[in-house]
């Protein structure tokens, strides 16, 4: 595959990507986790996200499988395979879990337009679960880009993703 037909084939992102390529095959250290990872950021850096013909000439560069290059990209929250712009992350713990949490995320999953992907229908939001945020005692609880919400009622949700998503654009 050639780096140029990845994005932008006539202006000077394709000219840096190929550069980065360049680069890092000839790396003696090439197949180390740490020198991928920093190809994959300097690849983003320049893309916006890892596409999958990105992740592809990565893999081919370093000489790895593309199954270590999708696992360094889940492993390293900064690495993204899409171009989103907010993360939320619903609690999934069982406090929150008894005080709505499920049919919170279930709201946003509907509101957003998520899809099997965790991605919003218009790509712009990331959605994730995660077993505990810590703070129990506020349950239940989610997070829009830092910014934690608490004691949330479900018929909340709408309000707060709108404001939330509409302040931060």
């Amino acid at each position: 595959m050639n780096p140029s037909t990845i994005c932008d084939p006539s202006g000077a992102a394709a000219a840096e990507l190929k550069e980065i390529f360049a680069y890092y095959a000839g790396q003696r250290d090439k197949k180390d986790q740490d020198v991928i990872v920093q190809m994959l950021k300097e690849l983003q850096e320049v893309n916006g996200f890892l596409t999958p013909e990105l992740k592809e000439q990565a893999a081919q560069t370093a000489e790895v499988p593309l199954s270590l290059i999708s696992l360094l990209i889940r492993t390293y929250p900064s690495l993204k395979e899409a171009a989103y712009t907010h993360v939320i992350t619903v609690c999934s713990g069982e406090r929150c879990a008894k005080k709505n949490g499920r049919q919170i995320a279930e709201i946003v999953r509907r509101e957003l337009r998520i899809g099997k992907n965790n991605l919003s229908a218009d790509g712009t939001c990331l959605l994730k679960t995660q077993n505990c945020l810590k703070q129990c005692r506020t349950s239940a609880n989610f997070i829009i880009d830092d910014v934690l919400y608490s004691n949330i009622k479900p018929e909340q949700v709408p309000d707060i993703l709108k404001q939330a998503l509409s302040a931060q654009k």
